[in-house]
């Protein structure tokens, strides 16, 4: 079965399984699941509780992973940590998060044109 995707608002995307939404600190969509609590506001969302997204840093081009790992200077593969609060359409970066907006509040902004068609690679 193919991923299912309606735009709802210039925020949100429904999908099979939840939500998807763009993220400026990993700079990709990530989806926030069915089984979390959505006040249904598709323009200012709140959903609880909070997301934490655990994976392997990724190296992208315009958007899409190429296929690389990010690496350090040892060559072991870089974990990544995106974990955050949406309250009232506000993302609010935990210090956790290994992105540059770590411990930070931004407003969540639009869908970028096109990214409809290439929703996140997502990490187990």
């Amino acid at each position: 079965m193919g991923l299912s995707i309606v735009q709802l608002s210039s925020k949100l995307i429904r999908v099979t399984r939840g939500y998807s939404h763009w993220c400026p600190g990993c700079e990709e969509m990530h989806i926030v699941p069915d089984t979390w609590s959505f006040d249904g506001n598709l323009e200012r969302p709140t959903f609880t509780p909070g997301f934490k997204l655990t994976c392997i840093q990724r190296i992208l081009a315009d958007g899409e992973w190429i296929g690389e790992w990010q690496r350090d200077a040892n060559g072991k593969i870089i974990p990544m940590v995106c974990h955050y609060i949406l309250t009232a359409g506000i993302l609010n970066f935990c210090a956790d998060s290994t992105h540059e907006l770590s411990g930070k509040s931004v407003a969540l902004p639009d869908i970028h044109a096109g990214m409809t068609d290439k929703l996140a690679y997502l990490c187990d």
